[in-house]
């Protein structure tokens, strides 16, 4: 999936676009915080203005890769659009339209296809809506946003071909452990922590869980230790139970649990990621907030 151009979502009469631009060039330039609060602060005249500087900043961290900083900037874009009276005009449904593509971004580029995909989907309408009411306008960024989000598409077919692959190997391993063959247990566990995975990047969290679990189990029988395989799958498992809104504590505790675990390890790639998580701040109920909007 692309990135597209903020130019693709400019309303046709946005009058602050111009600003807008300005600001982004104030940041590129790594212009000093006080000059950039002077000239965000003249975008707050208009209604919409609060608006485009959280879509601006949210694409420039997309840009440069801070993914997390760019879905809270979205977030905020999408509070300043709930606050909007007039939710039908050009302005409005570009800056949706807009928002809902970088959000999708920063979503795929964080391996979350599924709540990417609903973003597109979403966004597209909005787009068509948009053509139908400003075709030369808005035709072509129709166009591009369906060029750009092929992959994501591609993407899904991928990963359920995946899943289907893993779970034959699962049920050959666990048929071979069923027989005695010890030595198939390892291979089992990788299989169903594949699986555990590829749940978790369709955003089934509950599934995750049930193979992250299923892994867990079969792990111990490996080895009487916590080892690396064994932390690496519980970081996973704490992801998807922090996605379950009535699983969301049990998550928390298990985080909370795993930094001594990472340290005996010496496994500091997983500990950088285990105090990532327990920083992260809490999920924002995109879709609600969308139902909101119309």
């Amino acid at each position: 999936m692309k990135l597209l151009s903020l130019d693709v979502f400019f309303p046709a009469g946005d009058p602050h676009a111009a600003s807008c631009a300005a600001l982004a060039d104030a940041i590129a330039a790594k212009v000093p915080a006080k000059e950039l609060a002077a000239i965000a602060g003249n975008m707050e005249l208009a209604p919409l203005a609060a608006v485009w500087r959280e879509l601006l900043l949210a694409h420039i961290s997309a840009e440069s890769a801070h993914f997390g900083d760019a879905i809270s900037h979205c977030a905020e874009a999408l509070r300043g659009l709930l606050a909007t009276d007039d939710r039908h005009s050009l302005d409005f449904l570009a800056l949706v339209a807009g928002v809902l593509h970088t959000l999708a971004f920063a979503h795929y580029k964080l391996g979350n296809n599924k709540r990417a995909e609903k973003e597109l989907v979403k966004a597209q309408k909005i787009l068509d809506r948009l053509a139908k009411k400003d075709n030369r306008h808005f035709a072509s960024s129709l166009v591009q946003a369906l060029a750009a989000s092929t992959d994501i598409f591609r993407s899904k077919l991928k990963l359920m071909n995946l899943l289907a692959h893993y779970q034959v190997a699962a049920d050959l391993y666990q048929d071979k452990v069923a027989s005695g063959v010890s030595t198939a247990v390892a291979s089992l566990v990788e299989a169903l922590k594949k699986q555990g995975d590829l749940h978790l990047q369709m955003c089934n969290y509950r599934d995750a869980v049930k193979f992250y679990t299923k892994a867990l189990r079969y792990a111990k029988k490996v080895t009487t230790t916590f080892d690396l395989m064994q932390l690496k799958i519980s970081i996973n498992l704490s992801k998807a139970l922090l996605n379950i809104i009535n699983r969301h504590d049990a998550g928390r505790r298990l985080l909370d649990s795993l930094p001594p675990i990472a340290s005996r390890l010496g496994a500091d790639a997983e500990a950088a990621e285990i105090e990532s998580l327990r920083q992260a701040p809490e999920p924002v109920d995109f879709l609600t907030m969308l139902k909101n909007l119309f």
